[in-house]
């Protein structure tokens, strides 16, 4: 556990060292998860509470501190029959020796509670790097769709210019130029609003890697992930996930919780000195005491055998949670799963059929145009239908890569 606390302290250390260096950088998704994990104050602000609840266990297994102290004991309130040998100055100490059993219980109990902040951790982290994927893919998606619409920019630019040289030979309808360079606008605006949707998750990973909102960064969009549909997993991946090794937990906290408050109904010892300084002649006194709890009495105990007894409904209450949170995150994947299919068969049905028969109307109609038989109106149309089809397309992609993103958090994957 050390050494790979060692790695990700050194992965963050290069990972701040490049992002502090100036200028743009370039940054794969996993570099970022690294550095949100080694540096987000969220995840931190944990580890330094499990470090708490740590320290605090180590203090469960002490002594109770002695009782001292110190008076007249059957001392008359005449001073005079102090010579008489009546009366003592006595000091006493008491010291109680607690159940070690009970203690070593405690303890457990405690130790216990910082696992519970382990596993929320687990959730937290799980939380950031699912906010940080979803940025992180728009982001990618989006540049895609710009890269696109630059694509359909040069398109556009050569039609206007061709249509221009037409329109000076009586050749084409001016209507169908302030057309085109309408089409040429709206481009232009969906551009500005992609670009305006990339400075917004821009901002997001900055935010989450706790820099300043407004640094330069560039994300690495060439070895992204595939969009291969998975396979349903056993349940037993189920397990793996914080939130129901939190579950878990509150169990096991609950039985150590339920063998602390048992271990309460067994005696604790003591002893108790008391040692008389006579006054007089008379020989010094001494008294030595053994005490012990009686906490089987009924009258004693009712409290701790309510507890032992509500602890067992808690128990019960957690099992069925177990049983429940697996039912839901199995119907979830189930859910994800399919919706990742239905989207890859539009996507696939895009790729393979409409966008290559668009492509060809259009090459089609731009052909039938520069011969004259045809109307640059046509050629726009089928322009903006195949530019809508590929963008149509990737906002698909989107909504496929977003739930492969909830697919991952549902199975708590990096």
């Amino acid at each position: 556990m050390h050494k790979l606390l060692k790695i990700n302290i050194l992965s963050g250390a290069i990972l701040l060292s490049a992002l502090s260096s100036g200028g743009q950088t370039l940054l794969a998704l996993d570099s970022i998860l690294t550095r949100i994990e080694t540096v987000h104050p969220r995840l931190k602000g944990t580890d330094a509470r499990i470090r708490e609840l740590d320290t605090y266990a180590k203090g469960a297994i002490t002594m109770p501190a002695p009782q001292v102290g110190g008076g007249f004991w059957m001392t008359p309130y005449n001073p005079e029959r102090w010579r008489e040998g009546m009366g003592a100055f006595m000091v006493s100490a008491e010291q109680m020796f607690p159940n070690r059993n009970m203690q070593k219980a405690e303890q457990r109990y405690m130790y216990a509670m910082s696992g519970m902040e382990t596993a929320e951790r687990g959730v937290m982290r799980n939380m950031l790097f699912t906010e940080a994927k979803n940025a992180y893919y728009s982001w990618l998606v989006m540049e895609k769709k710009i890269a696109v619409l630059e694509e359909s920019k040069k398109a556009l630019r050569l039609l206007i210019e061709s249509a221009e040289q037409r329109y000076l030979y009586n050749r084409e309808k001016l209507g169908s130029i302030y057309k085109a360079q309408s089409e040429l606008a709206n481009v232009e605006r969906m551009q500005a609003m992609y670009t305006g949707e990339i400075r917004k998750q821009r901002a997001m990973l900055n935010t989450l890697m706790q820099r300043d909102p407004l640094n330069e960064l560039e994300i690495d969009t060439t070895g992204w992930r595939t969009t291969q549909i998975p396979i349903l997993p056993d349940t037993s991946k189920i397990a793996s996930r914080s939130d129901f090794r939190a579950i878990e937990q509150n169990l096991h906290i609950a039985r150590l919780e339920q063998e602390w408050q048992r271990s309460k109904l067994k005696p604790e010892f003591g002893l108790s000195y008391d040692h008389m300084f006579s006054f007089g002649d008379t020989p010094w006194q001494f008294s030595l005491t053994g005490m012990v709890t009686v906490p089987i009495v009924p009258w004693a105990n009712k409290d701790v055998k309510a507890r032992i007894d509500g602890i067992d409904y808690r128990i019960a209450a957690f099992e069925l949670q177990k049983a429940d949170f697996v039912n839901q995150v199995w119907g979830n994947l189930t859910d994800r799963l399919l919706m990742m299919q239905t989207l890859q068969e539009q996507i696939d049905r895009y790729e393979f059929d409409i966008i290559p028969n668009q492509r060809k109307r259009y090459q089609s109609t731009l052909l039938a145009w520069e011969q004259n038989t045809d109307e640059l109106f046509m050629a726009l149309d089928a322009w903006l239908e195949l530019n809508m089809s590929r963008l149509s397309q990737l906002d698909l992609l989107q909504q496929l890569l977003i739930a492969r993103i909830d697919y991952e958090k549902e199975l708590e994957l990096r």
